[in-house]
């Protein structure tokens, strides 16, 4: 049974041990994860699997290793469902002055392309030479029909005369 579970909570040494633990004392595989400190708050999301028969156990354990001190959500995987349609991936990096709403516009013109986005990562970062701030979104994405890439990009540059776009190869 795979397991989609998300851990948020205080920072400290030993989180990510205390989850394998657990894990592995289910009999069970750590299969993906992504996980980040953001302004001292540990946010994790994992996916382990772990056999039928300890499913029920393992979930228990969980919560009982991890609240109340973390927010715990633990979801069992609905495995066999697939996508009816092949997608077509990408992957996009936008660098640009940071300016209000540029997610949101980012993400608005991934929905009016039907582009699911899989994996999404943002930084606000001092430009190099100026130390401007610059806003950084690098994502993974999907779509039902090949991406035009040079139509989005240009969708995407459109928001700003310092908008670089930068389509990276799989």
């Amino acid at each position: 049974m795979k397991f989609v579970i998300t851990l948020l909570g205080r920072d400290r040494l030993g989180i990510v041990e205390s989850f394998s633990k657990t894990v592995a004392d289910h009999g069970g595989a750590w299969c993906e994860s992504r996980i980040m400190q953001a302004d001292g708050q540990f946010g994790g999301v994992f996916l382990a699997e772990v056999p039928d028969d300890n499913a029920s156990e393992f979930e228990n354990s969980l919560g009982s290793s991890f609240q109340p001190e973390f927010h715990l959500a633990v979801v069992r995987s609905d495995a066999d469902r697939k996508a009816a349609q092949p997608r077509h991936s990408f992957e996009i990096i936008v660098l640009c002055g940071d300016r209000p709403r540029l997610l949101h516009k980012f993400a608005q013109l991934c929905t009016a392309r039907q582009i699911n986005i899989l994996e999404l990562q943002t930084n606000l970062r001092p430009a190099a030479m100026t130390g401007l701030m610059m806003f950084e979104i690098s994502a993974v994405g999907d779509s039902p029909e090949p991406l035009d890439q040079d139509e989005f990009a240009d969708a995407l540059e459109a928001l700003g005369d310092d908008v670089v776009v930068d389509f990276l190869d799989e």
